[in-house]
């Protein structure tokens, strides 16, 4: 009997994985279609761009657009404007990455060890912050900034840009890290301070060492935001004292020639630390994911 049910649950479980793996495949070809038909596209020639039908195969491909990106540094070359921009996005990025990761650990922190009445509310409305899209936000940023700020002189630079990529991160960081801390068991940080530790020593020395992983996922995934964001720049930085990777890309194309080759080069060169973080450090963005939707 046991030789029977094992026997009949192979034959279940033989059409289960085979739908399983076509159903892989497919999603696999769906999601690396278009990264394909871009590294394939920098490749090819302006003319090969515009060619009808399109070659889904590489024939005679040259790196010529890659080089474009890197000789030739006088002003205002294709070269130049492209570090410029590369410099931007890591300031802007990794500064923002930084002031994330202490201002919503702060902040988790207290939600997660504090008696505060409708905490939970709290950290939700924090998170539901993050559920405004950009784009209905991007007139009045503009109007506060040009109108009732300008004596500030924060447009068009990057302190600007990171001020406004904190506001949009710091409710997902509140949110994720309130979960980790909550994990968190409070008894190891009752036994410091039994030993004489004050709060901020228990929460530098044995809280934050635990919540690594979180850090680290909160971190990731402010950094790919703050690196991806197109609209902010070509609206309050367009010029190239603060531009972006993203908008440089969009510079590229002209109003009457688009060079669609040059532009596929530049994507692929501004999605390499995205794709490479993804791949050596996704485990700590799914757990940072998983984690902050335990509590709170």
């Amino acid at each position: 009997m046991n030789m029977m049910t094992t026997r009949r649950a192979r034959r279940h479980a033989q059409p289960t994985a085979i739908v399983r793996v076509i159903l892989l495949t497919l999603l696999l070809v769906w999601t690396l279609t278009p990264l394909y038909f871009l590294v394939l596209t920098s490749l090819k020639s302006y003319v090969g761009t515009i060619a009808y039908p399109q070659s889904w195969v590489p024939t005679g491909g040259s790196l010529a657009n890659y080089a474009l990106m890197f000789q030739n540094f006088s002003a205002d070359s294709v070269s130049y404007r492209f570090f410029y921009a590369m410099r931007n996005s890591l300031i802007a990025s990794t500064v923002t990455t930084i002031l994330n990761l202490v201002v919503g650990s702060a902040a988790a922190y207290v939600l997660a060890r504090s008696r505060i009445r409708g905490k939970n509310i709290l950290t939700m409305a924090f998170l539901a912050s993050n559920l405004l899209p950009t784009v209905s936000l991007i007139i009045p940023f503009y109007v506060l900034t040009v109108s009732y700020l300008g004596g500030l002189h924060l447009y068009d630079t990057n302190t600007l840009l990171i001020i406004l990529y904190t506001s949009f991160s710091l409710g997902l960081v509140i949110w994720i890290m309130r979960g980790y801390f909550d994990s968190i068991p409070i008894e190891l940080e009752e036994a410091a301070r039994v030993d004489g530790a004050s709060r901020m020593i228990s929460l530098l020395r044995v809280i934050m060492p635990l919540a690594v992983p979180g850090l680290i996922a909160t971190g990731l995934l402010t950094f790919l935001t703050s690196w991806d964001n197109f609209i902010l720049p070509l609206v309050l930085g367009p010029d190239q004292s603060a531009y972006n990777l993203p908008f440089f890309i969009y510079s590229l194309n002209g109003q009457y020639l688009h060079l669609n080759n040059e532009v596929a080069a530049g994507g692929v060169l501004a999605a390499l630390p995205p794709v490479l973080i993804i791949l050596f450090f996704g485990k700590y963005i799914v757990s940072g994911l998983t984690a902050g939707s335990v509590k709170g």
